[in-house]
């Protein structure tokens, strides 16, 4: 099994530790107001109690490390399955969420901007949910 533990930022396997809090918190913008509704609302739920502790070494044991490209953020991929199911979604209306929803983005702990950070296309989804049902 693979230990995601020992995966470094170099890593063909992208995943981040999401226990450890911000030494800047990247949500500030947002304001106190948005960021309580956040924090109460089902998002912040998934971000404080879900997210951590998501199995991520059953998708992770799916890519070989230094072969192909590098993967989503592990838990942001595997949180992203579990939204779908949680929202009922088909992968058209999960990617689109994924890409423009900030409470998706809150509760699965997507602070950047970037395409690499919030676009996930079609088939990544649909490898992700073969992945999972393989395990």
């Amino acid at each position: 099994m693979l230990n995601i533990n020992n995966i470094g930022a170099e890593a063909m396997i992208h995943t981040r530790d999401h226990k450890t809090p911000y030494l800047i918190d990247p949500w500030d913008y947002l304001g106190p107001k948005r960021r309580r509704l956040l924090d109460e609302s089902w998002a912040g739920l998934f971000r404080e109690h879900i997210l951590s502790e998501l199995p991520v070494d059953t998708i992770a044991s799916c890519y070989t490390d230094g072969f192909g490209r590098p993967t989503k953020e592990i838990f942001a991929a595997l949180g992203v399955l579990i939204l779908q199911q949680m929202h009922d979604l088909t992968d058209e209306e999960t990617v689109s969420q994924f890409s423009f929803n900030l409470q998706w983005h809150y509760a699965l702990d997507i602070p950047g901007e970037s395409d690499e950070a919030k676009y996930l296309c079609p088939k990544t989804l649909w490898t992700l949910g073969g992945c999972r049902l393989a395990h």
